[in-house]
C-alpha cells in the first residue's frame, strides 16, 4: 500500500491549478488537493479559480480532462466558503458537497467556523451537524481545517469531535497552522491527542513563531516531518497528506519556476523521509 501524497495547488500562488498540474506531474506526484472557490469572490493568492460554487458539467469535464490528460487524480477537494455559523455558508458549502460528489471524490477540507456566544456555538453546531448529514448522504467526510475558532487547537478539536459526534466530521490536521495560531503549540502532542479523529494532514513547515507568516519549503522549519510520519504510520494513517507551501509574508511575487522549486524540493525532503515508501 501507498501512502498518498497530493500537493494544494495555492502553493503555486497566483498561477493555479492549470499552470501546476503539468510541473505536479514532472515530480512524480500524483494526486491533487482540488480547491472549490466562492463565486465572485476574489481568491486570497491571486488565482483564477477553475471551479466555484457556481460551477456547472462543462467546468467539471474541464478538470475532469486536465486531470486525465496529466495522469492526476483527486485526493480531497478544499471547499472553504466562510464561517458555517452563516446560513448562506452553509448553503454555498452544501452545493460545493454536490460538485465533490459529481467528481467522485469522498473527503473534503474545510473550516469548523468560529463563534463568539454560547448561543452562535450551538447555532454552529446545529449548522456543522447539516453540514456533516449531507456529506454523509453523498459519501463523503467532512474534515475540519486548523483555523480560528473551534478547531483551532487540539482542546477545541476534541470538544467539537465529542460534541458533535459524527462519523462524517473529521479533522484535517495543519501542521504549520498549529504554530501560527497558538503561541508555544507543540506539534507531534497536539496531533497524538487528536490522532483518532485525523482524516486529512496537511504538511506546512513554520519557523514556529506565533502569526509569523513563513510557510516555505518542506525542512527549513521545526516541524519534524519524520516523527510526524512514524506518529501517523502508527496510528495506522496512510493519507490524505498534502503539500502545503503559502510563503512568506510581504516577500517578492515568485515566478512559476521559484514556486515550483519549492514544492520539488519538499517532495524531496519527504523522500527522503520516506513518505513515498510502500508500506
Amino acid at each position: 500500500m501507498n501512502r498518498t501524497i497530493a500537493c494544494f495547488p495555492n502553493s503555486y500562488g497566483r498561477f493555479g491549478v492549470e499552470a501546476a498540474v503539468p510541473l505536479m506531474q514532472d515530480i512524480g506526484l500524483r494526486h491533487i488537493e482540488l480547491p472549490i472557490k466562492n463565486a465572485g469572490v476574489p481568491s486570497f493568492f491571486g488565482e483564477q479559480p477553475i471551479l466555484t460554487d457556481a460551477s456547472g458539467p462543462d467546468d467539471l469535464d474541464r478538470v475532469r480532462s486536465l486531470l486525465a490528460e496529466h495522469d492526476m487524480a483527486i485526493s480531497c477537494c478544499n471547499i472553504t466558503a466562510g464561517n458555517p455559523l452563516d446560513p448562506k455558508v452553509v448553503d454555498a458549502t452544501c452545493r460545493k458537497l454536490d460538485l465533490v460528489a459529481n467528481l467522485g471524490v469522498s473527503l473534503v477540507v474545510a473550516g469548523a467556523g468560529e463563534a463568539e456566544t454560547d448561543a452562535d456555538r450551538a447555532t454552529l453546531y446545529r449548522h456543522l451537524g447539516r453540514i456533516g448529514d449531507y456529506a454523509g448522504e453523498r459519501g463523503i467526510t467532512y474534515c475540519f481545517e486548523t483555523h480560528p475558532g473551534i478547531c483551532q487547537n487540539a482542546d477545541g478539536m476534541l470538544e467539537t469531535m465529542r460534541v458533535l459526534d459524527h462519523p462524517h466530521l473529521r479533522i484535517n490536521f495543519d501542521t504549520g497552522n498549529i504554530l501560527y495560531y497558538n503561541d508555544g503549540a507543540d506539534v507531534l502532542a497536539s496531533l497524538e491527542s487528536v490522532i483518532v479523529y485525523v482524516r486529512h494532514v496537511h504538511l506546512k513547515d513554520s519557523p514556529g513563531g506565533y502569526r509569523d507568516w513563513t510557510f516555505t519549503t518542506l525542512g527549513t522549519g521545526i516541524v519534524d516531518f519524520r516523527r510526524l510520519r512514524e506518529i501517523l504510520d502508527k496510528a495506522g494513517f496512510t493519507g490524505p497528506y498534502s503539500l502545503e507551501i503559502e510563503g512568506i509574508e510581504g516577500e517578492e511575487p515568485l515566478t512559476l519556476e521559484q514556486h515550483h522549486q519549492r514544492v520539488a524540493d519538499s517532495v524531496t525532503y519527504l523522500r527522503s523521509l520516506g513518505y513515498f515508501d510502500t508500506i
